[in-house]
């Protein structure tokens, strides 16, 4: 029997591979693997930094020398200056993450989430020229502590933003698997209405294929219920909840995209039942 085999062939390839692999190029992608990799160059820094400071700290307890002080401030002021610019470092990689464009966002809460970021990445570059290596450990302290306030009270936009970006995902492969079912629905719809032997499909094939149609659409209404509870969820992070708000939006955004793979099987057998011929 004849199908429709270009209409159909975008279909099946998308229902075979799955949503996670239909960009094939992402420039911006390769451009936040470059910011995330300096992040990591940098937190490598800090590690060694910190070894460095541990040991000094060591050496000053065992023999509270003036040297082995000058030495313990130096090395300390180091770490802290590096700790610093990793957090900017590590900033910049999250607003190179929004830039992908594999992430669906409206320009309202990306800028807004942005100049957060950018806000907390210019104090920082400022603070950490207040770092002196003649300053005693308790000034450090207090200097340092400054950072571990500000770094507390921004945990509530970290998580959410990061949990914008794993929706923004979830968003495009929605947008993208949403154009493509109502191809197949609209395909299915003219096939119903085809009178040519060749085209036509038989009333227990349609049968099938408007039951698969029915799952999808419970499926859906189930998937949309999981995202608005993941939503309503992050809204409500807060400084001290942030992480542990995040941590169960999060889940539920997963049981929200088994569901979507789900959909996406039923979908795959729709396209099955219309390009498997009945003769």
């Amino acid at each position: 029997m004849k199908l429709f085999k270009i209409a159909l062939a975008s279909l099946i390839l998308f229902c075979a591979v799955g949503a996670r692999n239909i960009y094939a190029q992402n420039e911006t992608r390769e451009a936040y693997s470059k910011v995330f990799g300096d992040y990591q160059l940098k937190y490598q820094e800090y590690i060694l930094a910190h070894e460095r400071y541990v040991l000094s700290r060591r050496e000053y307890y065992k023999y509270l020398t003036l040297s082995s002080k000058e030495k313990l401030q130096e090395d300390t002021a180091d770490m802290l200056i590096i700790r610093d610019e990793v957090l900017v470092s590590y900033y910049r990689s999250v607003i190179a993450k929004m830039g992908d464009n594999l992430i669906t966002m409206s320009d309202e809460r990306k800028n807004e989430t942005i100049q957060k970021y950018n806000d907390e990445i210019t104090w920082l570059n400022e603070h950490k020229n207040l770092y002196q290596k003649n300053d005693s450990p308790q000034t450090l302290s207090v200097k340092s502590e400054e950072v571990d306030t500000r770094f507390k009270k921004f945990q509530g936009d970290i998580y959410k933003s990061l949990y914008y970006i794993s929706r923004g995902k979830m968003q495009t492969y929605g947008e993208r698997y949403n154009f493509l079912y109502n191809e197949l629905f609209n395909l299915t719809e003219k096939i119903k209405a085809e009178q040519r032997d060749a085209y036509k499909l038989s009333d227990s094939k349609l049968e099938i294929i408007y039951r698969w149609f029915g799952e999808i659409g419970t499926k859906d209404e189930a998937y949309v219920k999981l995202l608005d509870t993941a939503d309503a969820g992050i809204y409500k992070a807060t400084e001290k909840t942030a992480q542990g708000v995040y941590n169960l939006a999060l889940q539920t955004l997963l049981k929200a995209m088994n569901l979507f793979n789900e959909k996406i099987l039923y979908a795959k057998e729709v396209v099955n039942e219309i390009k498997v011929s009945e003769n």
